[in-house]
């Protein structure tokens, strides 16, 4: 299974940290900031108004972790910020995912700070569950990406969100996404962000308000009805990764 880690050369500290965790071979991105985005990557962010330096930057790494993919043929591969804490059965639990999922299948969320609504679909090990989402979470610090992926997220087109946004509103490039729950990963508490917040709430939803009703609608769709009113009626409200 191969493994990309996005990280900053200057971030000696996070690398050290999430390759003690992944306790085997991986490959590390190196990241780009804001003012340094490569050449070919550049026509996505012109005129970008509305994201910061960091987001930018952010949003061009996990580019490139595409084009790595794509570049190399590999059917899939896990990408992983450096922040990350990854569960003791991080890597039992991806391979028995990956091996459970459905033909067609682009992008796999390994972490979720909140358990958004879902249908179950299959058991993997333990507690764990391959799930459904009804709409996809608001995260890129540990998932599965697939070849069909790489190249919906890689087509040319105006990026105007940070990466987790757009991959949340992934319905608007097509992709066909699904979890593992409880996450077998999520964001660690040892590092501050190395992207500033934006200093204003953005709500992405009021610019379209339509193709946002249009992707709430593909995710009942996808989940069905009677699923659709039982994960809304049993979401929970917070899941939590500790490695032990």
């Amino acid at each position: 299974m191969q493994v990309f880690v996005i990280n900053l050369a200057s971030a000696t500290d996070r690398l050290a940290y999430i390759s003690g965790q992944i306790g085997g071979p991986f490959e590390r991105i190196e990241a780009v900031r804001g003012e340094a985005v490569p050449e070919r990557l550049k026509a996505n962010f012109s005129g970008t108004v509305s994201l910061l330096p960091g987001e930018i930057g952010c949003y061009a790494s996990h580019l490139i972790a595409a084009e790595n993919i794509v570049a190399r043929g590999l059917p899939y591969a896990v990408v992983l910020e450096d922040d990350a804490i990854l569960a003791s059965d991080f890597h039992e639990v991806v391979e028995t995912c990956v091996k459970h999922l459905p033909a067609g299948w682009d992008i796999v969320a390994l972490s979720d700070v909140k358990s958004l609504p879902h249908c179950r679909l299959s058991q993997l090990s333990g507690e764990r569950w391959l799930v459904r989402y009804a709409h996809f979470p608001k995260t890129t610090t540990a998932y599965v990406l697939s070849q069909s992926g790489c190249r919906k997220l890689l087509a040319s087109r105006p990026r105007t969100r940070p990466v987790d946004v757009d991959i949340r509103y992934g319905w608007e490039m097509g992709l066909n996404g699904y979890g593992i729950l409880p996450p077998p990963a999520g964001p660690s508490e040892k590092f501050e962000s190395s992207i500033p917040k934006s200093v204003r709430r953005r709500f992405y939803w009021r610019s379209h308000p339509l193709r946002y009703l249009k992707g709430r609608i593909n995710g009942v769709r996808n989940l069905g009805l009677a699923n659709s009113v039982r994960a809304y009626l049993g979401r929970s409200s917070k899941s939590a990764v500790t490695r032990q």
